[in-house]
């Protein structure tokens, strides 16, 4: 390889290169990525001609009109994405003394001006949830309660085995996680059961008595049953979204997206003073406290309320 290569066949190689290094989930997206955005821009570019501002108006062209079904542009979370797979694939060159580094210190990104905000189910909402899982309760429905109350991601929630959970230490161990994949080459998919989301999310996490109660209810002695289906198989998250969007509307409860449970949990737990952050980013499976802290810090106005109240005995 030399700098007179194109870029498509150094994304390529560098991919074939990467495949054992990394989760199958992450190969996928990094094809895609590729495939989608990267070299339909650059793939007939000699990798040698490729600049800085090469780089800062490709940025500018995802933000402008980076969207695939022409309506407009990426998000700036989506086009880091798509430059770390492009930095990625130049770095790999480098190293093989393909082309120069490139200054990546100089490239500057828009100010994301569209900071998702947390949303969270109301405690109306929650006790509502919680009373019509209680009158409709079957394996698929405790699976909600799960959610609620350890804070899992759905993928994982999918994964939880029997032999995951520890009825003596009333415990469930996160150490795999359901996907379906999409493989752009072959355009198929597949479910694959496989590690988590990253090093931090395989965790063991303490489960309420109450709960522990719950799921033993639907507890089977074949340790490779799959808690939501009790059996072999596991179910996939786009199953369990549709089972979780249905169960809501049968009981007339607001539409909420899945993933607002985890949110949920994590408003909860730092509403109560007890429960300390460090502990909640490890039942979270976040890399750090901070991380933590920057997601949920400011999502509870009723805690801020308590903390400035305290202040009137000064007064």
């Amino acid at each position: 390889m030399t700098n007179n290569t194109q870029f498509k066949t150094l994304v390529n190689t560098w991919l074939n290169k990467k495949q054992p290094m990394i989760t199958p989930s992450t190969f996928a997206s990094f094809t895609l990525i590729a495939e989608n955005h990267l070299i339909p821009y650059f793939g007939k570019r000699k990798i040698g001609s490729i600049t800085e501002k090469d780089v800062q108006e490709y940025i500018q062209y995802l933000y402008n009109s980076g969207r695939l079904d022409n309506t407009g542009g990426l998000t700036v979370k989506t086009i880091r994405d798509v430059i770390l797979v492009f930095r990625l694939s130049m770095e790999y060159a480098y190293k093989i003394r393909a082309i120069p580094l490139l200054n990546w210190d100089l490239i500057e990104y828009p100010k994301d001006m569209n900071a998702k905000k947390v949303i969270s189910l109301s405690k109306d909402q929650e006790l509502a949830l919680i009373q019509c899982i209680y009158m409709h309760l079957n394996r698929k429905s405790a699976g909600i309660l799960v959610a609620l109350f350890t804070g899992v991601r759905i993928g994982e929630l999918c994964g939880i085995q029997m032999k995951d959970i520890s009825l003596i230490d009333k415990t469930i161990t996160i150490n795999k996680t359901v996907q379906r994949i999409y493989d752009k080459k072959k355009k198929t998919s597949y479910i694959n059961v496989g590690l988590p989301k990253t090093k931090t999310s395989a965790r063991t996490i303490p489960v309420p008595t109450l709960l522990m109660n719950i799921i033993k209810k639907f507890y089977t002695e074949n340790p490779n049953h799959y808690f939501l289906t009790g059996k072999v198989k596991p179910t996939e998250p786009r199953t369990y979204r549709q089972f979780f969007a249905r169960f809501l509307k049968r009981n007339e409860l607001q539409k909420v997206k899945f993933h607002e449970i985890r949110h949920t949990f994590a408003v909860r737990a730092i509403e109560i003073p007890e429960f300390d952050i460090k502990s909640l980013s490890e039942i979270l499976g976040h890399k750090n406290v901070s991380f933590t802290l920057n997601v949920y810090g400011s999502a509870n106005l009723q805690q801020k309320i308590k903390c400035m109240n305290l202040l009137n005995d000064l007064l």
